[in-house]
């Protein structure tokens, strides 16, 4: 009797542990600074600190640090292609607009893809061939922009 409680004991106590591992190796902590003003999912914000937290399996947080605004959003897993182990936050950008297009801390499982927004589409729409560019903020805080064409 005494070894099934033993069994029964280890078996609840491997389960109780075994989401939680899970769960952490999906978690995702991004805290990074936009030297210019940005649109994500229709919403707006300014230049500043932010950072990226993913709070439910579905939504990611995106919080402005000094005034402390959140937004919660629905992200698309990216393709393995676009984790390719370098942290990376990127823009799309139109003109003087910039829309807020991926998130990754370099690992798979914490790369996500946000939507285009109706905004976003309506500008890329608005030409035959919008001339899009894709826009990297580095560690130091430069930006680096590149066309979409050039990969």
């Amino acid at each position: 009797m005494k070894r099934f409680l033993y069994l029964a004991a280890a078996t609840i106590a491997i389960c109780l542990i075994a989401p939680a591992t899970y769960a952490q190796g999906d978690s995702l902590r991004l805290r990074f600074h936009v030297p210019f003003p940005f649109t994500a999912q229709g919403s707006s914000f300014p230049a500043g600190a932010y950072e990226v937290t993913k709070p439910t399996k579905m939504n990611l947080a995106l919080r402005n640090l000094k005034g402390q605004a959140t937004l919660f959003v629905i992200a698309l897993p990216a393709s393995s292609k676009e984790a390719d182990g370098s942290v990376k936050v990127v823009f799309h950008r139109y003109g003087s607009e910039y829309f807020l297009s991926l998130v990754s801390t370099g690992s798979w499982l914490s790369t996500y893809r946000f939507q285009m927004s109706k905004e976003e589409r309506r500008i890329a729409d608005a030409s035959p061939r919008p001339q899009l560019e894709v826009a990297s903020v580095l560690v130091n805080g430069t930006v680096q922009t590149a066309n979409a064409d050039q990969k």
